[in-house]
């Protein structure tokens, strides 16, 4: 081996005397077959191994056994405390099965998957409007796994986890309205085409409780947190504040707390405020951020893969509802 080169497998094979197919047999594992390698001879590889500092080349090995041992995880924004989560839970248990996880943000998963880039995919990020999408009907035909966050999706080959947050946006608003008159909401912003339930579910819950939707009372954070934080500033220092804030992401709302903070005002006690989302850092936060969503969901997504990739899931895929609810913690009052 020269100096300054990585080692190869023949450089190891060399070193312990033995065939390359010895070697490839020793570090695959493949042991329990017809292939019998003795003790002393698997010993002597992996002290060569070990000598020469050698790193197999998992892309390789990969492609000569039609498995990459990757699993792409398709996300929209780390930003958001929705995909941080979904992205968390996939580092944490991807790996004690064997498999390497990569993040992929917004549209880019699908070119990486159609390459083969993957053995399978966890696709959170999707637009609600549509119920198929070419790139994951043919990623099912090729048999990838898959598992897609999806409220309007029908299985086909994939798994769906199906959020139904219709009841709990509802049961949120009834409990805002019993108390309140003056409600804010800071929306996110809707791409073309996907329906602004979140939003609709506000203004459907100020109708149902004879309180007219009034515009300045409403602001769009343009996705982002900064602006999310502009906006909370802007609507509570209003002449006349609101009493409450409705957020349609966690994101947002813990934005309007920070800006509540920044303005001398108490929560829940000044303002109440409520989120969207359940997520890690609401139910962490100092107070506690009320919220509507499904019990954390996102092992049960990330096992939900596992499950099709060993090939114990129904070839046709399931769908598994689940129901959101509101969850009462320290940003408002009872």
């Amino acid at each position: 081996m020269s100096k300054g080169n990585k080692p190869t497998i023949r450089d190891v094979a060399n070193a312990a005397d033995v065939s390359l197919a010895t070697v490839s047999y020793v570090l695959s594992g493949r042991l329990g077959g017809t292939t019998r390698i003795s003790q002393p001879t698997q010993d002597r590889v992996l002290a060569a191994v070990k000598e020469l500092g050698y790193v197999p080349n998992q892309a390789a090995r990969g492609m000569r056994r039609g498995k990459t041992d990757v699993v792409a995880v398709a996300i929209g924004d780390l930003e958001w405390p929705w995909d941080r989560a979904l992205a968390t839970a996939a580092a944490r248990i991807l790996p004690q099965h064997g498999y390497q996880p990569v993040i992929l943000l917004g549209e880019d998963w699908r070119k990486f998957m159609m390459s083969g880039g993957a053995d399978g995919v966890i696709i959170g990020y999707f637009p609600e409007a549509r119920s198929e999408d070419r790139t994951i009907t043919e990623l099912a035909r090729r048999g990838v796994a898959q598992v897609v966050i999806s409220g309007t999706m029908k299985p086909g080959g994939f798994d769906v986890l199906a959020p139904e947050q219709d009841a709990g946006l509802q049961e949120c608003m009834a409990f805002l309205t019993a108390s309140h008159r003056r409600i804010a909401c800071i929306r996110r912003a809707e791409p073309a085409g996907r329906p602004k339930s979140r939003f609709a579910a506000y203004a459907a819950g100020l109708e149902k409780a004879g309180i007219p939707l009034e515009e300045t009372l409403v602001r769009t954070s343009g996705h982002r947190p900064d602006i999310a934080y502009r906006s909370a500033l802007q609507l509570l220092q209003l002449p006349d504040r609101p009493t409450a804030i409705f957020a349609t992401d966690d994101m947002e709302a813990l934005q309007a707390i920070r800006a509540a903070y920044r303005l001398g005002l108490r929560v829940p006690e000044d303002i109440q405020i409520v989120g969207v989302g359940n997520s890690t850092e609401g139910q962490n936060y100092d107070p506690p951020l009320t919220t509507v969503g499904p019990e954390p969901i996102f092992e049960q997504v990330v096992r939900m893969l596992l499950d099709r990739l060993a090939g114990s899931a129904p070839p046709e895929g399931v769908r598994v509802p689940a129901p959101w609810k509101l969850h009462r913690r320290g940003t408002t009052l009872d």
